[in-house]
């Protein structure tokens, strides 16, 4: 990259990471727009990055912040400028670079790194990362339009379930709305109203239960949704645009050993993980359907387990967010009850 372009930056660095600090970054941003210089900003955010504060301390998140701002420097080291926008947070500029096979593959290389996430000391901990991109002069004539743009992007990324990238298209991302923290929550209140109104109280399960599948696939970009009894999986739905087609029924010995007594669930975010806890067998299943990533929720009433309600990541890891695991548990609950009232089990309804 053209030494001279540094003499357009600040000489602020950020103190934790070494990256350059947002205003430094947001200033080269402005200068290139000014020049008319063509460049391709990014957005990147560490995904569920709250967790990691909350379950390993501050101290362990400042680790990761500066293991994944190292990362992002190396991945760019010779085509781009690195900010910290703040906390877990960062802005990327790549001066020249806005072809969009140019810009996949820059966005792929950076997302590659993070496929090898790791802390010595903290061998369970897995952290991914959410990008959005945008282009000047394409996607806009200011630095505001390009940051909204790319804003725009990385929060459709994090809909479609975080760890991956979204380089901004006017035809697929205009009319995208980044919601206010109060929206999100009407919403998800709607959502699970729906299910449990569509499951309980529905008198054809068989018909009901295919249908909401098919919305958990579409809507939260689950590859695989399904529903397993002891022996055999009953229903199975794959979502289109899954590389994985394989999706089978995993033994209930398995999963019944995870489940956790107190919530109903048993999920995993990274299957290597498995390897931690000597878990070959499930590791090996989950292998062989290339499932990357696993949630199961008890179908149950009272003292009475049905099966399980069980949703797989196959393309890559995915940090299964409370929202999403909310709603599959209403699901399960939901289809549980119906059960228990209508006095029949999962074989019966089909």
């Amino acid at each position: 990259m053209d030494n001279s372009l540094f003499d357009m930056i600040q000489n602020k660095f950020d103190s934790l990471t070494g990256v350059y600090e947002r205003s430094a970054i947001e200033n080269f941003a402005w200068q290139l727009v000014q020049g008319k210089k063509p460049f391709s900003l990014l957005l990147i955010d560490g995904d569920n990055f709250k967790n990691v504060n909350d379950g390993y301390g501050h101290k362990v998140g400042d680790l990761v912040i500066m293991i994944i701002a190292e990362k992002i420097k190396n991945a760019f080291a010779d085509i781009g400028i690195v900010g910290r926008f703040g906390g877990d947070e960062f802005i990327v500029i790549l001066p020249d670079i806005i072809e969009y096979d140019a810009v996949w593959h820059a966005c792929r290389n950076v997302h590659a790194l993070f496929e090898s996430f790791s802390v010595p000391e903290y061998p369970s901990l897995f952290m991914t990362i959410t990008t959005g991109l945008s282009r000047f002069p394409k996607d806009g004539n200011s630095y505001e339009e390009l940051f909204e743009k790319a804003d725009k992007a990385l929060y459709r990324g994090k809909q479609k379930g975080r760890s991956c990238f979204i380089i901004y298209l006017d035809e697929k991302h205009k009319n995208i709305k980044v919601h206010s923290s109060e929206a999100p929550n009407s919403n998800s209140m709607q959502l699970h109203n729906t299910i449990f109104t569509m499951l309980a109280k529905s008198d054809n399960l068989k018909k009901s239960i295919p249908y909401v599948l098919q919305f958990f696939c579409t809507n939260l970009m689950i590859d695989h949704v399904g529903i397993q009894n002891e022996h055999e999986l009953l229903f199975s739905e794959i979502y289109s645009l899954s590389r994985g087609k394989e999706f089978a029924y995993i033994d209930d010995a398995l999963i019944s050993l995870n489940v956790n007594k107190a919530t109903g669930i048993f999920y995993i975010n990274d299957i290597k993980q498995l390897s931690f806890s000597h878990q070959g067998t499930l590791l090996q299943k989950c292998t062989e359907q290339q499932i990357m990533s696993t949630f199961f929720a008890e179908i149950s009433y009272g003292k009475t387990t049905y099966g399980y309600l069980r949703a797989d990541s196959t393309s890559l890891a995915r940090i299964w967010q409370h929202n999403d695991m909310d709603l599959l548990l209403t699901a399960a609950k939901a289809i549980g009850m119906a059960l228990h009232y209508q006095k029949k089990t999962l074989k019966d309804i089909l």
